[in-house]
C-alpha cells in the first residue's frame, strides 16, 4: 500500500459521518420545545437549538462507545418534559458542560454564544459545539468544536466583547476542533484542562492536542495475566480484548477476525527477522471509540535463558479493514528512563503498519504511546509482567 506525501496534515475519512438524520420523535420534541418558548422572537432559535441537541445526542449514541448526553432544561424543577434547553450550558456529557451552538446556514461567519456560557464562574461551558441544522432535510451536522481555554485566549486578546443583549459574537473560524477531536476530548480529557487559558496563550496558537488520560495514577496493564487467559481490571476498563493463541494453520484462511489479521501481518514480517513463538499470548484494543480507525495489538512471552528470566512485549499498530494509518504516525515504547523503540510511518515506504519490540526483566515496565501527525498522543498505562498476580 502506498501513501501520498502531498499533505502533512492528519486526514482520513471519519469512521462515521458527523451528519445524522433526526428521528420523527426527535423532531416532534423540538417542535414542542419551540412552542413552550413564550418569546415569539426566540421560538425559531429555540427550535434550531433543540434540533442541534437531538442531533448531537444521536451522533454520540451512534458511536462505537455509547456516550450518554443529558440536557439542562430551563426551569428544571418543572414537571414538564418539553421545556427548552438552556441556551447557555445546553447539555452535559460525563463531567463536561457543553454549549451547543446551532448554525442555520454555512454562510454565517459569526455565531452568538450567551455571555453566561463563558463568564459564569460556576456554570460555564467547557466545550462549545457548532452544529449546522438543515431543518428541511431533518438533518444535523456536527461541524466543529471550540475549547473554552482557546475561547478565553481570544477573549484575552480583546478579539470579541460582550454585546448589549448579553451574548458574545464569535467568528466561526475560532471553532478549530474537528468532530474527531470532540470525541477525544469527551473520552480522554479532564474537563478542568479546558477551564482556563494559559498565560502564554496567543490570539492564534496551535490548538493543544489531547493525550489519553482515562487511566488513574498507579494504573498498570498486567500482560503476565494474558498467559493465563485473563485480563486485569485496568486492561478490561480500557477496552482491551484477549486474542486466541496464534495458529499458523490460519495461513490459508481469509483474514476476518483480529487474530487472523495479526497472523497474516506476522507472516509478512518473517523475512524481516520478526519471529513470535507459539507460546506468545496477546490482546488488542480498537481505537474507533476515539474516532480513529486503528487497532493496537500487544503480544508477550517469557524467555528463561539467559538468567535472570526476561519477558518480551511486541506491539503492532495497524488500521481496521478498509482504512489506513496516516503518514507521520509514530509508535513509541519507553521504560522509566528513555525511549527504547520507535517507528514512524513514512509516506515513502510501502507499509501499512508500525511495530516495536522491547525486552526486559520481570520487574521492568514499558509505556506505549501513539503519536498522530496532528500532535495528538494516546498513552496507555505502563505494561508490566506479573503472571502470578
Amino acid at each position: 500500500m502506498s501513501y501520498s506525501a502531498e499533505s502533512a496534515e492528519f486526514e482520513f475519512e471519519p469512521w462515521r459521518s458527523s451528519t445524522v438524520t433526526l428521528s420523527a420523535t426527535a423532531i416532534d420534541w423540538a417542535v414542542q420545545v419551540c412552542q413552550q418558548e413564550p418569546d415569539v422572537a426566540q421560538q425559531w432559535p429555540t427550535f434550531l437549538r433543540a434540533m442541534a441537541v437531538q442531533g448531537l445526542q444521536q451522533w454520540l449514541e451512534a458511536g462505537a462507545q455509547d456516550i450518554a448526553l443529558y440536557y439542562d432544561r430551563v426551569g428544571e424543577a418543572s414537571p414538564q418534559e418539553n421545556r427548552p434547553p438552556n441556551p447557555a450550558v445546553t447539555c452535559r456529557v460525563n463531567d463536561f458542560r457543553l454549549a451547543v451552538v446551532a448554525q442555520g446556514s454555512l454562510s454565517d461567519e459569526v455565531v452568538t454564544i450567551p455571555q453566561s456560557a463563558v463568564d459564569d464562574a460556576s456554570n460555564f461551558a467547557h466545550l462549545y459545539v457548532l452544529a449546522e441544522v438543515q431543518e428541511e432535510a431533518d438533518q444535523v451536522t456536527i461541524l466543529a468544536g471550540l475549547r473554552r481555554d482557546r475561547l478565553l485566549a481570544h477573549q484575552r486578546q480583546g478579539e470579541f466583547v460582550a454585546q448589549a443583549d448579553g451574548t458574545y459574537r464569535v467568528p466561526v473560524q475560532y471553532f478549530d476542533s474537528s468532530p474527531e477531536d470532540i470525541l477525544l476530548y469527551l473520552n480522554c480529557l479532564d474537563p478542568e484542562q479546558l477551564a482556563v487559558a494559559s498565560p502564554e496563550a496567543t490570539s492564534a496558537p496551535t490548538p493543544a492536542r489531547p493525550s489519553l488520560l482515562t487511566q488513574r495514577a498507579g494504573d498498570l496493564i498486567n500482560a503476565g495475566r494474558w498467559l493465563r487467559d485473563q485480563l486485569d481490571t485496568v486492561a478490561d476498563g480500557l477496552a482491551w480484548t484477549l486474542l486466541q493463541p496464534l495458529a499458523p494453520a490460519h495461513a490459508m484462511m481469509s483474514t476476518s477476525t483480529p487474530a487472523e489479521e495479526l497472523e497474516a501481518v506476522l507472516r509478512d514480517l518473517e523475512p524481516a527477522g520478526v519471529s513470535i513463538p507459539s507460546t506468545a499470548r496477546g490482546a488488542y484494543t480498537d481505537l474507533q471509540q476515539f474516532g480513529l480507525p486503528f487497532r493496537l495489538y500487544a503480544l508477550t512471552w517469557t524467555m528463561f535463558e539467559p538468567r535472570p528470566p526476561e519477558w518480551s512485549l511486541f506491539l503492532f499498530l495497524g488500521p481496521v479493514p478498509g482504512e489506513q494509518l496516516p503518514p507521520g504516525t509514530r509508535l513509541i515504547v519507553r521504560d522509566a528512563e528513555a525511549i527504547l523503540a520507535e517507528q514512524t510511518l513514512s509516506p515513502d515506504l510501502d507499509a501499512a503498519y508500525l511495530y516495536a519490540q522491547v525486552i526486559g526483566t520481570w520487574d521492568e515496565q514499558f509505556t506505549a504511546t501513539i503519536e498522530l501527525p496532528n500532535g495528538t498522543t494516546l498513552n496507555w498505562p505502563p505494561f508490566v509482567f506479573r503472571p502470578e498476580v
